[in-house]
């Protein structure tokens, strides 16, 4: 295998993963070697009502004619995949995917992953999985990084942005505004900027409170910590780190057009304003690991899978942006979708 190949995970068999992955390879095909991991029998129905070619192999180095067939690294699963029904019998093997996909980037055999969707509250039943958040922590965890690295940047044609907390309850996300884990996070945005989009970053910092808190009259998380963080960066000539920003008026003034990279204090404060910009171009780049890895925007679909109407963009975007990072090349930050 090259740095060219992308392995592909489906995510939750039951959601949309295994038909966007399907139709993703389809529009993808002619200029990325995709593999994916699924269990090769269960997959077929799937693959034959969207006329994709399959080939079984057992190793990654057994893939070859990437543009006449999909390439499936068998795995196999407990459970038949039932669209529209989750089935903890599989989970087993999701998480197995994913150990997988991650040990042949670490390994590497492939240049990058994409991950599918996956149910995570299905997956945490689950003893391997039961102390982990998500995708990005568990395989932060599986690339045996320091604990809270792995970064998450939503990314679309518009924008890209990364919130400083994630999966965190509103009521806890101010315990997490502090000044030493701002400036940890401004500096791995500021070394992995520079590693695949450009030498001299532009990054925006937004405040937690309205208006940024109005000189701490409304919230004093700005003046305590946010601002002083974005001040130790003003000497920096590897980056511009201006802020805090109002966010309501950062998205309303089109500001963010004038940075690289925007900070967020947390989930929805990012992910909101990127989703109403470009809901379908949206996908997720994880910083901050030795490995590629990128996902589509989205859930599982569990609601729509039964009717195979899925929009695979979000994936296929997914897939093309792990291509264009495994290039180790430094485009101008324009978008590649």
């Amino acid at each position: 295998m090259t740095k060219n190949t992308i392995i592909l995970t489906m995510g939750d068999p039951a959601g949309v993963g295994p038909e966007v992955l399907l139709k993703s390879y389809k529009k993808a095909k002619e200029t990325q070697n995709l593999v994916a991991i699924s269990d090769f029998s269960k997959i077929q129905y799937l693959a034959k009502r969207h006329d994709v070619p399959l080939k079984r192999i057992n190793y990654v180095d057994e893939a070859s004619d990437f543009k006449d067939h999909l390439n499936i690294l068998h795995l196999t699963y407990n459970s038949d995949f039932s669209p529209g029904k989750y089935d903890i019998k599989n989970s087993d093997s999701i998480i197995a995917s994913i150990q997988i996909a991650t040990e042949l980037c670490l390994n590497k055999k492939v240049g990058a992953m994409v991950t599918g969707p996956i149910n995570k509250s299905i997956l945490r039943n689950n003893k391997a999985f039961k102390h982990f958040t998500g995708h990005t922590d568990y395989i932060e965890h599986l690339c045996g990084c320091e604990k809270g690295i792995a970064t998450m940047m939503m990314s679309n044609p518009y924008l890209k942005i990364i919130p400083l907390t994630i999966h965190e309850p509103l009521n806890k996300v101010p315990l997490k505004i502090k000044k030493a884990i701002i400036e940890k996070k401004i500096l791995l945005i500021i070394s992995e900027v520079k590693k695949y989009f450009k030498d001299v970053p532009k990054i925006a910092v937004l405040g937690l409170n309205p208006h940024a808190g109005e000189n701490g009259q409304i919230g004093s998380e700005e003046t305590s910590d946010i601002l002083p963080a974005i001040l130790n960066f003003k000497s920096n000539k590897d980056c511009i780190v201006n802020g805090p920003f109002p966010a309501d008026g950062f998205f309303g003034s089109k500001e963010y057009k004038n940075y690289d990279v925007t900070l967020a204090m947390y989930h929805d404060q990012a992910l909101i304003p990127l989703k109403l910009l470009a809901f379908s171009d949206t996908i997720n780049c994880t910083l901050g690991l030795p490995i590629i890895r990128t996902s589509p925007g989205h859930g599982t679909g569990i609601d729509i899978a039964r009717d195979f109407k899925a929009d695979c963009n979000s994936f296929y975007q997914a897939i093309l942006f792990a291509g264009r990072m495994s290039t180790l090349v430094k485009p101008k930050l324009t978008p590649i979708f």
